[in-house]
């Protein structure tokens, strides 16, 4: 999936949540043991990249994964993982995703909402959705511990409009189906999209 210029082609792009009070636990901040904020030689176990770039000074690697979907890391100029982004290659041989309980090309985003409690939040340089050749992918946006975790759901255009001609009423949520997951660095966040544009009914999420 592709909605904006990117190093490698990609997006600019958690755990099986649990909800607790007003917030959501989740175990890990990691993409195949990749973590936010770990070293560059933490990318070492992943193994040759497929592809690599560089970005604004930082460097991007692309790994190309078995099951076909891929994966994508950025490492700041301190040799910190300031990115990281999954994305589905699209079948649904292998629609598991790195998160427990999430599905991707079957997850919606009507689950994501119902499962965090509210829409999130978009950025005003990036938006909460973008459309693509085929349809339209929304992003929405959720912060713990100071990274921010962001699932990309895409509504196929020919499957919606073939729902609505039936004489339904489709609601977009229920057919924009996971995609892409990424966890970023608050800071690399703000820098890349801005400032922030909250869901009014916006929940914390905390890591356990």
């Amino acid at each position: 999936m592709k909605v904006e210029k990117a190093p490698c082609g990609v997006v600019l792009c958690l755990c099986l949540f649990v909800a607790v009070g007003q917030g959501y636990f989740c175990s890990t901040q990691s993409l195949h043991g990749i973590q936010v904020g770990g070293p560059s030689a933490s990318l070492e176990s992943l193994g040759a990249s497929s592809e690599s770039d560089s970005y604004k000074g930082m460097a991007v690697q692309r790994w190309n994964l078995p099951n076909g979907n891929s994966l994508s890391v950025t490492v700041d100029k301190n040799g910190k993982v300031a990115y990281i982004e999954s994305d589905w290659n699209g079948k649904g041989d292998d629609p598991e995703s790195d998160l427990p309980g999430l599905r991707f090309g079957r997850t919606t985003l009507a689950e994501l909402r119902k499962k965090f409690g509210s829409n999130g939040f978009g950025y005003k340089a990036r938006g909460y959705s973008v459309e693509t050749p085929d349809g339209v992918v929304m992003m929405n946006s959720y912060e713990a511990s100071g990274v921010v975790i962001t699932f990309y759901t895409k509504v196929n255009r020919d499957e919606y409009a073939r729902v609505k001609s039936s004489g339904e009423n489709p609601q977009l949520a229920d057919y924009a189906r996971l995609d892409a997951i990424s966890i970023a660095a608050s800071e690399y966040a703000s820098s890349e999209w801005g400032d922030r544009v909250y869901d009014p009914s916006y929940k914390k999420i905390e890591w356990k």
